[in-house]
């Protein structure tokens, strides 16, 4: 798939649509290569039974996120085989923002950083490491 075909499957309005992070209410709000913009609208969905942001909320987004800027940045399919994600702050309300970069690129695996803010708080560092689904 050339990069042209990537970047209109990405610039499609309706391009998560009906999936687990249109499910979430995470968007895309900025792409280029290597490097990746993501939010998410906080709702009571998100909370786990304390109050505070789901620990898998975070996790999610990293994930999602770096394979769709890999996706968009590097030729293949890719998807996540580790994610390590470290809460540094809780969130209860507001707006998470992620922001990602490969810390290593490679045609066959990749790793990647992602950090998430709740407006000026950081509150969770992701490493996510991805592997190349159409390299055999």
């Amino acid at each position: 798939m050339d990069s042209e075909k990537r970047r209109e499957i990405l610039d499609k309005k309706d391009f998560l649509k009906g999936t687990f992070d249109d499910l979430m209410g995470h968007r895309v709000v900025e792409i280029v290569r290597d490097h990746i913009v993501t939010e998410i609208d906080l709702k009571p969905i998100h909370l786990q039974p304390f109050g505070l942001v789901h620990g898998g909320v975070y996790a999610a987004m990293a994930e999602s996120a770096i394979s769709y800027c890999a996706f968009y940045s590097h030729k293949g399919k890719w998807a996540g085989v580790n994610n390590n994600t470290n809460f540094i702050a809780s969130a209860k309300k507001g707006k998470l923002t992620l922001k990602a970069k490969p810390i290593k690129g490679g045609k066959r695996s990749q790793l990647w950083e992602a950090e998430i803010f709740n407006g000026e708080k950081f509150c969770a560092k992701s490493s996510v490491r991805l592997t190349n689904l159409d390299v055999k």
